[in-house]
């Protein structure tokens, strides 16, 4: 990754990740947003294990 063009490549490579991403990040922002309005959200969450919780 030492040249422009393999930078180019590289930048280009994750717009095309970021591509793929963004209908599923936003639907998932979306039921956020939803449980938010609604008071679903649980007010102190409780880390999972994979967080030394």
């Amino acid at each position: 990754m030492s040249t422009k063009e393999d930078l180019k490549k590289y930048i280009s490579n994750l717009k095309e990740k970021l591509k793929e991403e963004l209908p599923r990040i936003s639907e998932e922002i979306r039921i956020y947003e939803e449980k938010l309005n609604k008071g679903e959200l649980t007010p102190n969450p409780t880390p999972g294990p994979q967080f030394n919780g």
